[in-house]
């Protein structure tokens, strides 16, 4: 029987938005630039900026 994996936390050093603002920076720790790639992942969407976008692979 396989284990259902836990929810990631939001980065620590995001602080998580109120619901409805699309406000999205590049969730790539340390970076502060505009999130403009934006993929759905298993528990939401993820935002990274153009330098990034690789770490949505991960």
């Amino acid at each position: 029987m396989s284990e259902t994996p836990e929810k990631p936390a939001y980065p620590s050093h995001m602080e998580k938005p109120p619901a409805k603002l699309f406000e999205h920076d590049c969730m790539h720790e340390g970076c502060n630039a505009w999130g403009s790639f934006g993929f759905e992942k298993r528990y939401g969407q993820e935002w990274y900026c153009g330098e990034h976008k690789g770490d949505a692979d991960n």
